[in-house]
């Protein structure tokens, strides 16, 4: 019995050891590696191949002379498989190329860190058979080969790398060229309307000099009323900072300056006229919201803009009799494109201008109420009077869409050569000997 218990355990061991041993006269695993690491090219004595020390040194000096890292292996036909190739470029680090050949140069199995394909690589083998009979002509063949195919490969890539280096150039003029032509187009957009915007300011501004000339009040005259001289000359210095400021204006923003002068002037001008004829001076009003150029309102009216409901707003009047009368009001018309509209339906351009005049009287609260469903309408909704204008502005009514309008290679290792798949499809552990 004791020697039975003994005899299973030494058996089991020299089944193991038997299953890591190299076949007879093969060379070990471990040469081979070494070989492959010093002078890229080994041939193993059970290959089978005829080849004389000088024909080997030679094919050894061919890989070394060359800038390709490709290693070449000649054992028995039946170490030539992916097992075999796989166990190889683990030992070797898994870089380069690795291609096994039997001795007769008929089978071989390859794989390629430097990305070259499989079906590459068998066409060079395959080519390099070709252009020699012998086994020396077939390995510096193939290392020729080889060689001129990773340079091509390398080329191509930088060849493919500077396309689309080209293409990418191309994009980014194209995108430069295109924001250069908008940015133009937008810049000339606005400088049209800004033009249109100050040839309807001037007019307001003219307006008002010349309803002031219409006067003709003497202010040397020493029986004129002293308040009236305080009022006329208010009216004038308020014509002056108007004038001025349409002068300087550079935006749209500009123009509430310009606005805001205009609703004194017209107020000041409107109280020495009273005065002057004995008549009481006006409470001081909004001005008219059909026409600011008509100066302070006297009443409120209630009025609907087309398709919009009605909603009560400051009139002068002559525009609250028409209004009342069901007659359309004297509304301020301005250039807008080429075109006359309504200056609350002149686009977001205008929101400045609108929120000049009425900047006194609750700014953009009271206009966001007048203006709902206008084109200005939602250039004051949240309280414009305290924010101001910004943005882009477009040139016509919101219809129109002008502007914008704000409140404020093969990878891994690839096995190529007669029946071969994925590298890592097959191939035990190295260390030992395993499937070698």
């Amino acid at each position: 019995m004791k020697i039975r218990r003994m005899t299973i355990p030494a058996v089991l061991a020299a089944i193991v050891l038997f299953a890591f041993m190299s076949p007879a006269g093969a060379d070990p695993f471990n040469s081979v590696v070494q070989g492959l690491k010093s002078q890229r090219f080994y041939l193993s004595q059970d290959a089978g191949a005829t080849m004389s020390s000088g024909d080997q040194q030679a094919v050894v000096s061919a890989l070394k002379d060359d800038d390709s890292t490709i290693r070449i292996a000649i054992v028995k036909t039946e170490r030539v498989n992916s097992a075999g190739l796989t166990q190889l470029d683990r030992a070797l680090g898994r870089k380069g190329t690795l291609i096994m050949l039997d001795g007769k140069g008929s089978k071989v199995v390859a794989g390629s860190h430097e990305g070259l394909g499989s079906s590459k690589i068998s066409d060079l083998v395959a080519q390099s058979r070709g252009q020699s009979s012998d086994l020396k002509g077939l390995l510096l063949n193939l290392d020729k080969n080889f060689d001129k195919a990773l340079k091509d490969k390398k080329s191509s890539n930088v060849m493919g790398g500077l396309i689309l280096l080209f293409i990418l150039l191309l994009i980014a003029v194209g995108v430069v060229v295109v924001i250069i032509v908008v940015s133009r187009r937008r810049k000339q957009r606005k400088e049209r309307e800004l033009a249109e915007l100050k040839e309807s300011v001037y007019e307001d501004v003219t307006r008002l000099g010349e309803d002031i000339s219409a006067l003709n009040l003497n202010v040397m005259d020493p029986d004129l009323d002293p308040a009236a001289r305080d009022d006329y000359q208010k009216a004038m210095d308020s014509y002056d900072r108007s004038k001025a400021a349409v002068d300087a204006a550079r935006r749209p923003e500009d123009m509430r300056q310009v606005t805001t002068a205009l609703e004194d002037g017209r107020y000041f001008m409107t109280a020495v006229r009273a005065r002057v004829d004995g008549r009481p001076v006006p409470e001081r009003r909004a001005p008219c919201f059909f026409n600011p150029q008509h100066g302070p309102s006297v009443q409120d009216v209630s009025w609907a803009p087309p398709g919009g409901a009605p909603r009560s707003v400051p009139a002068c009047a002559a525009d609250a009799q028409r209004v009342l009368s069901g007659q359309d009001p004297d509304a301020r018309l301005v250039t807008v494109g080429g075109y006359q509209r309504p200056y609350w339906d002149a686009g977001p351009a205008y929101a400045p201008y609108a929120g000049g005049y009425y900047s006194g009287f609750g700014g953009g609260d009271m206009l966001g109420g007048i203006l709902i469903g206008t084109a200005l309408g939602s250039m004051f909704s949240g309280g414009w009077g305290h924010g101001g204008y910004g943005g882009d502005y477009g040139g016509g009514g919101f219809s129109d869409g002008g502007g914008d309008f704000g409140g404020g290679g093969d990878s891994g290792f690839d096995i190529g050569g007669g029946d071969f798949g994925g590298f890592d499809g097959g191939g035990g552990d190295f260390g030992g000997g395993g499937d070698w």
